[in-house]
C-alpha cells in the first residue's frame, strides 16, 4: 500500500495542472496581503492633514448653517428629532486601523475559501483526467486490486490537501502577524486564530474529499466543477434573493454551505424571517438561529463518509474503459 500511496504523491506532484493551481494560490495570497497591509497601515501624515482640513471646512459649514438647516427641515415637517444635525467630529473624517484580529480572521477566512477551491480542483482533475485519458484503464492493469488503488489515490488527496492547508495558514497567519508587528498594532487573540487555522485544514481536506469523489462519479473534471458551480448557485440564490422567504431559511441547518461555515468561524449565524401582525399591519422581523461547530462537523463528517462509501462501491463495480 505504502508504495502505491508514493506512486500516487509522485504522479499527483508532477501534474501540470497541480503546479498552475499552486502557482496561481500563491499568487492569491499573496496579493490579498497587500489588502492587509493596507487595512493595519495607520494614515500618513498627509491623509491625517487632509482629513483635518476636510473636518474643519465641514465643522465651519455646520457652526454657520446648522440651525437655518434645521428650521428650513422643520418647516417642511420633519419632527426636531429628524431635523437635529450633529455636530461634526474629527473621528467622522479619518478612518482607524482595523484591529489585528480582525484582519488576520479576515485573512484566514479568505485563504481558507482559496485553499479549499484548489484542493477541490487539483483532487477532481487528478482523478478526472485519469478518466478522460483513459490512463486509469492502463493503471488498473498493472494494479489490479481496485479497492487499493482507490484507498491509494484517497488518502494521497487527502494527505495532499492537509499539508497545503496547514502550510498556507501557517503563512498567512505569519504574514499578518509580521505587518501587524510593523504598523504597531495591538497583537491579541492568537490562540483563537490558531484554531481557526486548524479548522480550515478540515474544510480543505473535505472539499478535496468532495472534489476526487465528484470526479471519479461523473468520470470528469468538468463534471465535478459543474456540479460545484451548481452549489454555489444554489446557495447564492437562498441567501440572497430568496432571503426574505422563511422555507429558504428553515433548511440552513442541512446545507453543505451553512455547515461548512460553521466549522471555519465555530458557528454560523443565520436569520429566518417571522411575519408579525401589528396595527399598523403585517411586520417582518428577524430572529437569530445558529449552528454549531459540532453540528457543522457531524454534517459533513456524514456528507462525506456517504460519499466516500459511494464512490468505491461506483469504482470497484463500474467499468472504467
Amino acid at each position: 500500500m505504502s508504495r502505491l500511496v508514493w506512486a500516487e504523491v509522485t504522479r499527483l506532484l508532477s501534474r501540470r495542472f497541480t503546479g498552475i493551481a499552486l502557482v496561481v494560490l500563491l499568487l492569491g495570497l499573496g496579493g490579498y496581503q497587500l489588502v492587509v497591509n493596507d487595512s493595519l497601515s495607520p494614515l500618513t501624515d498627509e491623509q491625517l492633514a487632509a482629513a483635518q482640513g476636510s473636518y474643519e471646512q465641514s465643522h465651519k459649514d455646520w457652526v454657520d448653517n446648522h440651525k437655518k438647516y434645521e428650521q428650513n427641515c422643520r418647516e417642511t415637517g420633519g419632527t426636531p428629532e429628524e431635523c437635529a444635525i450633529p455636530e461634526p467630529r474629527l473621528n467622522d473624517f479619518t478612518v482607524e486601523p482595523t484591529p489585528f484580529s480582525q484582519a488576520a480572521r479576515t485573512a484566514l477566512s479568505m485563504s481558507t475559501v482559496l485553499v479549499s477551491l484548489a484542493a477541490f480542483m487539483i483532487a477532481a482533475s487528478f482523478i478526472g483526467a485519469e478518466y478522460s485519458s483513459g490512463s486509469i484503464s492502463t493503471w488498473l492493469t498493472f494494479v489490479p486490486r481496485r479497492g487499493a488503488v482507490f484507498w491509494s489515490k484517497l488518502l494521497t488527496v487527502i494527505g495532499f490537501a492537509a499539508l497545503l492547508a496547514a502550510v498556507s495558514s501557517a503563512l498567512v497567519l505569519a504574514a499578518t502577524l509580521v505587518l501587524a508587528r510593523l504598523h504597531g498594532a495591538h497583537v491579541e487573540l492568537l490562540r483563537d486564530l490558531a484554531a481557526m487555522a486548524a479548522r480550515s485544514v478540515l474544510v480543505a481536506v473535505g472539499l478535496a474529499v468532495l472534489g476526487f469523489c465528484l470526479g471519479l462519479m461523473t468520470r470528469h473534471t468538468a463534471g465535478a466543477i459543474g456540479v460545484l458551480l451548481a452549489l454555489v448557485v444554489v446557495s447564492f440564490v437562498r441567501i440572497g434573493p430568496l432571503n426574505s422567504l422563511a422555507w429558504a431559511q428553515r433548511i440552513t441547518p442541512w446545507t453543505p454551505d451553512g455547515n461548512l461555515a460553521a466549522i471555519v468561524a465555530r458557528g454560523y449565524r443565520y436569520y429566518m424571517p417571522v411575519e408579525k401582525l401589528t396595527p399598523e399591519g403585517v411586520n417582518v422581523e428577524f430572529t437569530q438561529h445558529s449552528l454549531s461547530l459540532a453540528h457543522g462537523a457531524t454534517y459533513w463528517a456524514i456528507l462525506l463518509l456517504v460519499l466516500v462509501a459511494s464512490s468505491l462501491l461506483i469504482f470497484r463495480r463500474r467499468e472504467v474503459l
